[in-house]
């Protein structure tokens, strides 16, 4: 390869030896692309980011109340949270951190299908339920660690699905293109 020519490197969004999804990649899909893909290998890592305004959850709890609660977390999370709106919108962030980090958006994955839980040590872990867990399991993701940080006017969080053996082969439905966003605009 010739040192000035770019590489692009493939993002973890299917099993390695399967084929790109062409929409991945816009109108063009991969022909359209402007350097070659460089396909994964080894320890492959899938990384999503979220931030929200603490504002945004609490207005959406005030219109909504429980029915906002039930809908987004579960019994534990809102236990673990102890009514402070900054830890809501901190489990909110990994929420849609995860999604990014799974490659589906909100798309297909219910909000409760993501569990943000406290360990003793006070470390936040997630359970994956459901869609979401087919869907590590479909990227071959063996291991999620997640991170919040939470501020009077922000939350932030980042999740990090690592594969590190091979993914199971057995078939896995597509999900759903069902989308769940707009559940802040209202």
């Amino acid at each position: 390869m010739d040192e000035d020519q770019s590489l692009l490197f493939t993002p973890l969004v299917s099993q390695p030896d399967m084929p790109m999804p062409d929409w991945l990649f816009g109108p063009g899909g991969v022909a359209g692309l402007p350097a070659s893909l460089h396909p994964t290998g080894g320890v492959n890592v899938a990384v999503g980011v979220d931030i929200i305004e603490v504002a945004r959850i609490r207005r959406v709890y005030e219109h909504h109340g429980e029915r906002f609660l039930k809908r987004v977390f579960t019994d534990l999370e809102i236990a673990q949270s102890r009514g402070k709106m900054s830890r809501l919108a901190g489990r909110f962030a990994v929420k849609e951190a995860i999604c990014k980090a799974l490659g589906t958006g909100m798309r297909g994955v219910g909000w409760r299908e993501m569990e943000v839980v406290h360990l003793r040590s006070g470390r936040p872990s997630v359970r994956l339920h459901g869609n979401a867990k087919k869907r590590a399991e479909y990227l071959g993701l063996n291991a999620f660690d997640v991170s919040m940080a939470d501020l009077a006017q922000f939350s932030i969080a980042i999740a990090v699905g690592v594969q590190v053996a091979p993914p199971t082969n057995s078939p896995v439905e597509p999900l759903s293109t069902t989308t769940q966003t707009g559940i802040l605009d209202e």
